[in-house]
């Protein structure tokens, strides 16, 4: 009888591709070496005249240790790049419409409550979403998963154009909300890449860039095609291949209760919801707060309320991305603060880092609610904003430790988070009639949501109580 010969393995560009023999080798505090990978780690083989065009480290599945932003180079800058783009095409269309809020709250006839209920909608469906693409990545892989998201969310947002009613406006927020789920594929696929010393950072900027967004559908097709799922090539690839074996839905289900039995991971989203929710909910209401509440001092607002506003609707929108455009750098600084910390106090460094940045932002919207002076509210909307991107940067860097085994799944629940948050800030505006009352209430949240930084505990790694491995 003749034996069966395997057939050869699928080449995929990459030489010499096996599976890790090795998985109990660490690089961090005792953490397996494969902490963040949610497929097996793939140990290379490859002749020595191969190489990538970055550092990488061949004991974490190839990540990459470093990150060159001048770099276009498959796959692992690529990938990064395409992330945060994908992201920023995405974030533009979902807060397209807050900045011209004025101008269709008076052609569309709206009242307080009905703008309140389209902020609030907007948010509300990619709640959900993020909870289901978050699995979908672990299974699928990022690169597939942000792709159909550019590309159906695409119709919404083009659609909002055509919206006559307040109907319309709600439906159009409410599917266009489903662009928001880009932030935990943008999130896992940098986690893919980059190994533990930079992965903090490599989220941060990824997502921080993100969040200024601009963008067409082309994007979403080019994400597609001209980058990759991990540093050893594309999930479909892989599993034609039998390099890695494909996630059963049942396996999925189980990866989902793993997570939610962890109180770490909703931990992080409250803090999650305590940052990047109050930043989204910011985000709604700041073209409104200083276009209908800043009034020229001594104005009768009884006689003629218009005149009496300070600013027009332009210079009010100008002023409402001060706030945004800290995400160019802020975001990015917290998570690179988080990886700084994690070098010198392992896991009790990012935590702690979590800690000061949540407080800083509480602090800073307390004084921004009792400034109604426009000089000094601007600087204090400055800061505070620096403060809450910092935030969400070191959330980023702790989230991919809770659970390395369904990080898609960790940040569909984190993401889900801050959604969730903003959602109940927006039935909290809603219920308080005086906007600054709002952001004071809401700096409580934030100062109660640092405080929950001592329950942090991973696995046993050092927290802010503990020596770790005890």
């Amino acid at each position: 009888m003749i034996a069966e010969t395997p057939p050869p393995p699928l080449d995929l560009g990459i030489p010499n591709m096996s599976r890790a023999t090795d998985h109990k080798s660490t690089s961090y505090q005792g953490m397996p070496t494969d902490s963040y990978r949610q497929i097996p780690v793939l140990q290379s083989n490859r002749p020595r005249h191969f190489s990538f065009d970055i550092c990488t480290d061949p004991q974490q599945g190839d990540k990459a240790t470093e990150i060159r932003l001048f770099s276009f180079q498959r796959p692992h800058m690529r990938a990064f790049h395409y992330s945060w783009l994908s992201f920023f095409i995405a974030f533009f269309g979902w807060f397209s419409i807050p900045p011209i809020m004025p101008t269709i709250k008076k052609q569309l006839k709206l009242t307080e409550d009905q703008v309140s209920n389209t902020n609030i909608v907007s948010l509300a469906s990619t709640i959900l979403g993020r909870l289901i693409v978050g699995p979908l990545c672990d299974r699928y892989g990022a690169r597939t998963i942000q792709s159909v998201l550019l590309v159906v969310g695409a119709v919404p947002v083009a659609s909002a154009a055509l919206v006559t009613s307040y109907t319309g406006l709600m439906l159009a927020r409410f599917f266009i909300g489903l662009v928001g789920c880009t932030l935990v594929a943008s999130a896992y696929w940098t986690s893919t890449m980059f190994s533990h010393e930079v992965v903090g950072s490599a989220n941060a900027i990824s997502c921080g860039w993100g969040n200024l967004g601009a963008g067409v559908t082309v994007i979403g097709i080019c994400t597609y095609s001209f980058s990759d799922d991990c540093p050893q090539g594309n999930y479909i690839d892989l599993k034609c291949n039998h390099v890695m074996a494909d996630r059963a839905k049942p396996e999925l289900y189980y990866g989902f209760i793993a997570v939610a039995r962890q109180p770490v991971a909703w931990i992080l989203a409250f803090q999650y919801a305590c940052c990047f929710g109050v930043e989204l909910q910011v985000h709604n209401v700041l073209s409104l707060y200083y276009y209908e509440d800043f009034k020229i001092a001594g104005c009768d607002i009884e006689t003629d309320a218009n005149e009496c506003r300070l600013l027009t609707q332009t210079k009010a929108s100008a002023i409402s991305s001060c706030f945004g455009l800290m995400c160019i750098f802020a975001r990015a600084i917290g998570g690179y603060a988080s990886d700084v910390a994690s070098r010198h106090y392992d896991m009790k460094g990012r935590i702690s880092m979590q800690l000061l940045c949540l407080v800083g932002q509480g602090v800073f919207l307390y004084l921004f609610s009792q400034i109604r002076v426009l000089a000094w509210s601007i600087p204090c909307l400055v800061v505070f904003g620096i403060f809450a991107q910092a935030s969400t940067g070191t959330t980023y860097g702790i989230a991919p430790y809770v659970c390395p085994e369904y990080t898609g799944v960790t940040f569909g629940i984190v993401g889900a988070g801050g959604n969730m948050g903003s959602l109940a800030w927006g039935f909290l505006f809603k219920g308080v009639a005086n906007r600054a009352k709002s952001f004071e209430y809401l700096s409580f949240f934030v100062a109660a949501s640092s405080i929950s930084s001592v329950l942090i505990q991973i696995h046993d790694e050092r927290s802010l109580w503990s020596r770790g491995g005890e």
